[in-house]
């Protein structure tokens, strides 16, 4: 049996040409423009590629704490090969450095594989990516 639930909604409000204000329930926005906008807006292919880097963060963030303390500095980088005939990422690609200069060999590589796992089980992008997930959209008009 599936533990189906609901993801409260975002709305994306026109605030200009091609670019809209996103906004979540906890009063978070951002700014999504077109590519080349240099209006400080990120474009869709750049909140697909935070997205990707901020759930593996996310993901590993308790695992990497444990061992590494709470201060500690990491960097999550996602790079993306685009198909411009398909006009789709055929790839992401996601790598987390922290500092483990402390760690001796075997213990960076034990917290590597842990981290990993961490990731591949809690990232539920990473998850839906690589499993897919149908995607609808509709326009309707305003009353």
């Amino acid at each position: 049996m599936s533990d189906d639930a609901s993801v409260p909604a975002l709305t994306a409000q026109r605030t200009a040409p091609a670019t809209y204000t996103v906004r979540n329930a906890n009063g978070g926005e951002f700014r999504i423009g077109a590519p080349g906008a240099d209006d400080g807006s990120f474009t869709p292919v750049e909140l697909l590629q935070a997205a990707a880097a901020g759930c593996a963060a996310l993901s590993a963030e308790a695992k990497l704490a444990n061992r590494l303390g709470e201060d500690f500095d990491a960097v999550s980088t996602v790079e993306a090969e685009l198909n411009m005939d398909d006009n789709r990422i055929e790839r992401l690609v996601t790598s987390i450095e922290a500092d483990m200069s402390e760690l001796d060999a075997e213990t960076r590589q034990k917290l590597i594989a842990s981290a990993e796992r961490s990731i591949d089980s809690l990232c539920t992008v990473k998850r839906t990516l690589n499993h897919g997930a149908a995607n609808t959209t509709g326009v309707a008009a305003q009353d």
